[in-house]
């Protein structure tokens, strides 16, 4: 697997190298654009309107716009040269238990070590993890610097979740929430999320979307067709027959094993 980051990570005086790796991909279906007419794929080409011709990746710059049509290019030499320590050091500023707002979190990458630093690596997971804390600690990359939290996980390498900053999260104190329920519909609802309660591989959930995705692409390429999906019913009754037949689909199902 082909490291996104080469740096260090840090706490106290203690430095090891470390390799930053990206712990997801994505496997959505894409498409493309056509013109209805003639069936032409739309192009988005990279086009320089004063010299008039489409423009390649290597004559390609990344520039800070200023007033009017004046830029700032900045080079891939002039992003290395920002005097910021988190550029290649991931420095551990304090511990903590937990971040319970889920809005914090942003991206999620894996660390490993580099061959020199392995015993000191496995020194510093192994000691978070019996303690049960979370790093806070800064990381730039991709030409931006992250808030991020590193955290053992079960074979021994550290997770790296880049958090959203203070300033980003919405105040959404102005979404009001309220209403009266009874106590016989709290006991049943505890009733039936007790009910619900299982053991659960996320990893046994499948993208149901993307495969139907694929059937009907198969199926016109085969002339079929396929049907819609029944509208799902609604639900009859006030809230708490509601429950009770919830309930009751939920105990009938069968148990797996």
């Amino acid at each position: 697997m082909r490291s996104m980051w080469k740096g260090s990570i840090g706490f106290g005086m203690v430095q090891i190298p470390v390799k930053l790796y990206k712990s997801t991909e994505e496997k959505a279906i894409h498409f493309n654009t056509l013109h209805s007419v003639c069936s032409t794929r739309i192009q988005m080409p990279k086009f320089c309107p004063k010299c008039e011709k489409h423009v390649p990746a290597e004559e390609l710059v990344k520039a800070y716009p200023l007033d009017g049509e004046r830029y700032i290019p900045l080079t891939a030499q002039d992003f290395e040269m920002v005097p910021l320590s988190s550029l290649k050091s991931i420095r551990i500023d304090g511990f903590i238990k937990s971040i319970d707002d889920p809005r914090w979190f942003d991206s999620t990458y894996v660390l490993a070590p580099e061959e020199v630093g392995v015993r000191a690596f496995v020194l510093f997971a192994k000691a978070m993890k019996e303690l049960g804390v979370i790093g806070v600690a800064k990381i730039a990359i991709r030409e931006k610097e992250s808030l991020c939290t590193v955290r053992p996980d079960e074979t021994g390498l550290l997770f790296l979740q880049t958090l959203h900053w203070g300033d980003e999260l919405r105040d959404y104190s102005d979404l009001h929430v309220g209403a009266d329920v009874s106590e016989k519909e709290m006991e049943m609802a505890k009733t039936l999320i007790k009910a619900m309660v299982k053991p659960i591989q996320l990893d046994a959930y499948q993208d149901e979307y993307r495969k139907a995705l694929v059937d009907l692409i198969s199926a016109k390429l085969e002339g079929r067709t396929i049907e819609a999906p029944p509208p799902e019913k609604k639900a009859e009754g006030d809230l708490v027959e509601q429950l009770m037949a919830s309930l009751k689909a939920v105990e009938a199902e069968p148990a797996k094993a």
